[in-house]
């Protein structure tokens, strides 16, 4: 992590102290929030990792973060993803936008992205055919979270 000034550890700190919190933070949403645009790496990762530890009472923060799936250092997106699939909120847009992910060159990033629609279930249904492409991908890591993903999806719920 690095710290610059300072104010982007005391920031990070912060999201991360929240994030410990868990559900009971949800009044930090909008704060957390507004982190996800930080110009440090490490805060925004703070801020989205806080965000999936808060669950789906950080459901306003869905439109953000599936932003976030864009972002330029590679940490940040795979951090998104895992989020959004731990708050499981707006399923349609985390979806669309989780799916996105599964195309990225990076196969951190593929994996995560096939990891965080598993968690979703089975309404994350539309996935299934690009997550059912990349059980032939290169990375053996990436294969097995999609075929994991795929038998968490079809699962049906009781």
């Amino acid at each position: 992590m690095t710290c610059g000034t300072g104010i982007e550890y005391v920031r990070s700190y912060a999201a991360d102290a929240l994030g410990k919190i868990g559900p009971r933070a949800k009044a930090a949403v909008p704060s957390l929030t507004k982190l996800l645009k930080d110009e440090d790496e490490s805060v925004r990762v703070a801020a989205v990792e806080a965000l999936g530890k808060i669950g789906a009472e950080a459901k306003t923060a869905v439109p953000a973060l599936a932003r976030l799936l864009k972002d330029n250092d590679l940490a940040v997106p795979c951090c998104a993803a895992e989020a959004l699939g731990k708050i499981g909120a707006e399923v349609e847009t985390a979806v669309l936008a989780i799916t996105e992910l599964l195309k990225d060159w990076y196969p951190e990033a593929r994996k995560t992205a096939a990891e965080a629609l598993g968690q979703i279930g089975p309404e994350a249904k539309t996935a299934v055919p690009a997550l059912t492409e990349l059980l032939n991908d290169e990375n053996k890591d990436v294969r097995k979270a999609a075929a994991e993903a795929l038998a968490k999806i079809r699962k049906e719920k009781k």
